[in-house]
C-alpha cells in the first residue's frame, strides 16, 4: 500500500520534507520499505515529474499491513509533538487520518482502525463500480430521404 504524508499546517518546505523523510527512515520500521518525496506525472508538454508538498512511503509486508502502518503513525505522533504540527496520512483509496500532538493513544487506535475500514470500503466501492457493466453505445442515427450518405 502507498502512503501519502502530508503537514496540513502551514507551508511546508522541502527541507521540513527532507527531515521528516530522515526521521522516518531512522525509524527503520519493519514493512515500511521505501519513503520518498511525493511527485505528480508530468503534463503534456513537461520535462518531468513535478514535486508536491508530500511525501509517499510504501508499506507491505509478508503478514498484515496495520502493524507497519500503527508503528508508522505512532512515529509521526512523536515527530508532531516535536513540531507543533499535524500530518495527515492518505491511503492508496482516498482514506484518511490525520495525527495531531494532542491525540491519546486509545484514540489513535480508534482512528487507526477507522481508517483500515475506510480503506476497504473505498476499495470495494471502487470494485463494485468496475463490475457494473459498460452501457450500450446509442443507437445510430437514421437517415432521412434527402440526406446524403
Amino acid at each position: 500500500m502507498k502512503v501519502k504524508i502530508e503537514y496540513t499546517k502551514g507551508e511546508t518546505t522541502k527541507e521540513d520534507l527532507l527531515k521528516l523523510k530522515e526521521f522516518i527512515e531512522k525509524k527503520k520500521i519493519n514493512g515500511v520499505s521505501k519513503v520518498a518525496l511525493a511527485t505528480t506525472r508530468p503534463k503534456k508538454g513537461e520535462m518531468g515529474a513535478g514535486i508536491i508538498p508530500a511525501l509517499t512511503a510504501m508499506i507491505g509486508s509478508l503478514g498484515s499491513l496495520a502493524n507497519p502502518f500503527t508503528e508508522l503513525a505512532h512515529s509521526l505522533v512523536e515527530m508532531v509533538r516535536l513540531k507543533r504540527s499535524e500530518i495527515r496520512l492518505t491511503g492508496t483509496s482516498g482514506a484518511e487520518l490525520y495525527i495531531s500532538g494532542k491525540v491519546k493513544e486509545k484514540d489513535l487506535e480508534k482512528a487507526i482502525e477507522n481508517f483500515f475500514a475506510q480503506e476497504k470500503s473505498n476499495v470495494k466501492a471502487g470494485a463494485k463500480r468496475a463490475k457494473q457493466p459498460t452501457p450500450p453505445p446509442p443507437p445510430a442515427a437514421q437517415q432521412q430521404d434527402g440526406e446524403k450518405k
